[in-house]
């Protein structure tokens, strides 16, 4: 393999998806991940079974455990593992990604800081890594079946992102570039939180019009948080912001909105995280920027979020606090 080869850490859906993606857009590609069962597994039936059923991959992705000398033969390496694995993967990968393009396409912030991963990538690795988050509007099995799709890359410090943002783009993913690293990680981070309180809302049954107005207040929490965090505010109107937001609040095949689905149902969080088999990123999102004190009552959607998950309050009354909120102007 060549110096412009990628390497794909982390064999989840959203892994094994951006694998395809990459293979479909001629590069490189060596999938790898902490679990090396899965990874034979993958190996000897070109499927991943595991997390992304039905759907083969091709037989040019090299997949493999996850070694130092992989290093030698990429030019680029995506981190996809969930984010409370995220610091263990930076570590692992380590000081060898210092003269690649590290990406990531996790959605979410560290659970020790609430900080962004790009904090923990220049606290790490140091400033001058070359850096950039892959963040968009879209769904693992769409991505990997090739069905069209738009994603932003905002980089820092990396030579030449439009050549990079074109070695990925084929005629199925078009990949956008921004120049707001901020700005994209906390669209995709707290979107997540904004797609639960939406499937609540389904969940009892209050109507498109709630859902519309939830959707679009949460927008506005999103926007006003991140503006104050750092990120520009045309980010948030974009694919990484509202783009992102749309999606994951009115389509079933959004992990998060299904939680929120179940929570408004009458489960428990328990009983949730058990049906869907993990916990999905809003939750992991909720539970460390509340914590944090980063999402705060100034946040009321996003609180809320949190007070169903982790309070074991009861939906309908926290739904009627909502809508008992002090009136205010709209901006």
């Amino acid at each position: 393999m060549s110096g412009d080869s990628f390497l794909v850490f982390g064999a989840g859906a959203w892994g094994t998806a951006i694998a395809a993606q990459l293979s479909r857009s001629n590069q490189k590609v060596i999938l790898s991940s902490f679990d090396n069962n899965n990874l034979l597994n993958i190996e000897q039936t070109r499927e991943n079974k595991k997390y992304l059923p039905g759907f083969l991959l091709s037989k040019e992705i090299k997949v493999s455990p996850y070694e130092k000398k992989i290093m030698d033969r990429v030019g680029s390496v995506v981190v996809c593992v969930k984010s409370p694995y995220f610091f263990d993967a930076i570590s692992l990968l380590g000081k060898t990604t210092r003269n690649k393009n590290l990406l990531w396409a996790t959605k979410g912030f560290d659970p020790k800081t609430g900080g962004l991963f790009s904090e923990v990538i220049e606290e790490t690795l140091g400033e001058k890594t070359p850096y950039a988050v892959l963040s968009g509007p879209t769904f693992a099995k769409e991505l990997a079946e090739g069905k069209p799709a738009a994603v932003t890359l905002a980089a820092k410090n990396i030579n030449n992102p439009g050549a990079l943002a074109k070695q990925m783009s084929n005629k199925s993913l078009r990949v956008y570039l921004s120049d707001d690293p901020v700005g994209v990680q906390l669209g995709g981070g707290l979107k997540n939180i904004v797609a639960i309180a939406a499937g609540v809302s389904d969940a009892l049954e209050m109507g498109a019009n709630a859902r519309a107005a939830l959707v679009t207040r949460g927008l506005n929490e999103i926007k006003m948080l991140g503006q104050k965090l750092g990120g520009n505010e045309k980010t948030f109107m974009g694919l990484s912001g509202m783009g992102d937001l749309m999606l994951s609040c009115t389509d079933d095949k959004s992990r998060n909105r299904l939680l929120g689905l179940s929570i408004g149902s009458g489960l428990s969080f328990k009983e949730a995280t058990k049906l869907q088999g993990s916990i999905p990123e809003g939750a992991h999102a909720a539970k460390t920027l509340v914590e944090k004190n980063i999402v705060t009552n100034e946040q009321p959607i996003m609180f809320a979020a949190y007070k169903l998950l982790y309070g074991g309050l009861d939906v309908k009354k926290v739904a009627e606090e909502l809508m008992l909120r002090p009136i205010k102007g709209e901006f």
